[in-house]
Parts: structure tokens; sequence; C-alpha cells
């Protein structure tokens, strides 16, 4: 082969080789990727959790960077040190770049994973529980979340689970019951009174008795009265 025609196809190739360049870097940088907005999510037993991930972020079209299967993610819950785990895969079906997903921590681990975990607005998930069923709620806790492959992890976050309040009612209050002494010092009271107004009735009737003068003295009147009569008709 003459220099002329190796430098045509050199220069051929490497005309190639450029074109092929500029058509794969594009894609490569709107390649979309999700993300955790927040890193960490707290929340009470029993609540629902609101998770959201924000897709795209370092792309400037959100639509081109979703294309393909861009727009699904892997998400993984928890783990098998803390008897809850579950695997799901996110979709955005509307490829706006945020997906949200509600776990209700009322229900987790107790029933299938797609009743207790599931995604807001026309967005899906698809998710397996990997552990046993619970007998109960969600124990309080740290459980932690990941984005991507299991063993290359792209977003972490965690979510802390605080123990439901629980409260207590006061106690009725026991009505006090009237005390008796009242009523007994008040008897006690009345008695004495009767007793006086009894004691001052005696002395009165007493005192009426001994108004007359010396007991007696009206018969030795009448015994004189007798005596002067018969003497004044033995004179005559």
């Amino acid at each position: 082969m003459r220099p002329s025609n190796r430098s045509a196809l050199l220069t051929t190739t490497l005309l190639v080789a450029a074109v092929l360049a500029a058509a794969v870097m594009p894609a490569a940088a709107a390649s979309g990727h999700y993300e955790f907005t927040d890193d960490a999510y707290t929340a009470e037993q029993g609540e629902v959790v609101s998770i959201t991930l924000s897709g795209a972020s370092d792309a400037n079209n959100t639509s081109a960077a979703l294309t393909g299967e861009n727009n699904t993610v892997p998400l993984r819950i928890g783990g098998e040190d803390v008897n809850f785990a579950v695997n799901a895969t996110v979709v955005d079906e509307d490829r706006d770049g945020n997906v949200t997903l509600e776990l209700n921590t009322s229900t987790a681990g107790q029933a299938n994973a797609s009743s207790y975990l599931t995604a807001a607005g026309n967005d899906s998930v698809n998710a397996t529980q990997t552990t046993e069923t619970l007998p109960a709620t969600l124990d309080a806790g740290d459980y932690s979340l990941a984005l991507g492959p299991t063993n290359n992890s792209t977003d972490t976050a965690t979510l802390s689970l605080q123990a439901a309040e629980t409260t207590t009612e006061p106690a009725e209050s026991t009505e006090t019951t009237e005390s008796t002494d009242t009523e007994t010092t008040t008897t006690a009271d009345e008695t004495t009174e009767t007793t006086t107004n009894a004691s001052a009735s005696a002395t009165t009737e007493t005192t009426g008795t001994s108004d007359t003068g010396i007991p007696g003295f009206s018969a030795v009147l009448a015994v004189i009265a007798l005596l002067a009569a018969a003497f004044l008709a033995v004179r005559r």
C-alpha cells in the first residue's frame, strides 16, 4: 500500500473515531441517576414516612437524561441485622426526575412489602421483603436506606424510627367523704342545750313551790282559826 493510501486510511479512521466519541459522550453525560433528597428521615412508630428521590440532578435536560432504563433505580431498606430488609425497584414513570415513596411503619414487615411501600402519583415501586414476617410494629431504631446495586450504592440515607409516645390519663380524683365530726359536735351541743333547758325548767318549778312561804303554814292558820271560833262559842 502506497504512503498516500495509508495516510488517507488513517485519517478516515480518526474521523470515524471522533464521530463515534462525539455521539457517545453526550449520552454518557446525560445518563441520569437518583439520590435521596435528605440524609436522614425521622418518624414515630406507626407513622407514614415520605422518602423522596431526585433524579438527573447533574443533567440539563431531565427527560433526555432519563431515557431508556435510566428512570429505574434499585432501593434497599434495612438489613438482616435489624430483622427487617426490603429490596425494591423504583420506576420514575413520568420521568420528571422526582419520586416520592411512602413507607407505612404501622404495617411494615407484617404483610406483603408492596402493601406498605408505595409510590405517590404516577410512579411505581416493586418491593419484596427478604426477612421473616414481623409479629408487631417495627422496633424503634435506625434503618439504612441505599440506592443502586447491592455492592455499589450510589447514595445512602438513614431512617430513624422513634418510639411512639404513650399518654396516660390522670387517675380520677376520689371524692372526699364529709367528716362526721361536725355532726357529732352539733349533736353534743344540742344535747347540752336540751339538758340545760330541762334543768332551767326544773329550777323554775321548784322556785314556784317555795314562793308560798314555810311549808304547812296554811294548815296551822286553819287550826288556830278553828280554836278561836270554839273559844268564842264557849264564852257565849
